[in-house]
C-alpha cells in the first residue's frame, strides 16, 4: 500500500501486525480490551485447516520455484556456452575465407582466369 493509503494509517493506528493471521489479532484484542464476545471453536478449526491448506500450497510453490531458478541457472550457462561456441565457429569461417581467398588470388592472374605456367 501506499503512505498516503488511509487503510495503512488505520492499520499502523491499531497495531496490526501483517504478519499475525487477522483473526488471531481480533481474538488478542478482544481479550486484551475485555469484550464480551467468545470465541467459535469450529471457525478456528477452519482456519486452521485453511491455513495447513496454505501453507502446503506455498511450500510447493516454493519447491517449484526453486527448481525454476535451478533450470534458469542451468540454461543461461548453456546459453554462454553456446555464444562462445558460436563466436569461435564464426572466427573459424572468417579465417579459412580470407585463407581461401588468398590461396585463390595466388593461383589466378589479375582477370580471374587460371595462371599458366
Amino acid at each position: 500500500m501506499e503512505k498516503g493509503d488511509p487503510y495503512r494509517k488505520g492499520f499502523e493506528a491499531w497495531g496490526i501486525d501483517r504478519e499475525i493471521p487477522y483473526h488471531q489479532w481480533v481474538t488478542e484484542r478482544v481479550n486484551q480490551v475485555n469484550l464480551p464476545f467468545r470465541r467459535i471453536p469450529t471457525q478456528s478449526r477452519n482456519e486452521e485447516q485453511n491455513q495447513d491448506i496454505e501453507s502446503g500450497e506455498v511450500k510447493k510453490l516454493k519447491e517449484e520455484v526453486a527448481k525454476l531458478k535451478e533450470k534458469n541457472v542451468k540454461m543461461a550457462d548453456d546459453l554462454l556456452g553456446l555464444q562462445h561456441s558460436y563466436a569461435d565457429l564464426n572466427r573459424e569461417y572468417e579465417e579459412k575465407t580470407k585463407a581461401y581467398e588468398g590461396c585463390r588470388d595466388l593461383n589466378h592472374d589479375g582477370d580471374g582466369d587460371p595462371k599458366k605456367s
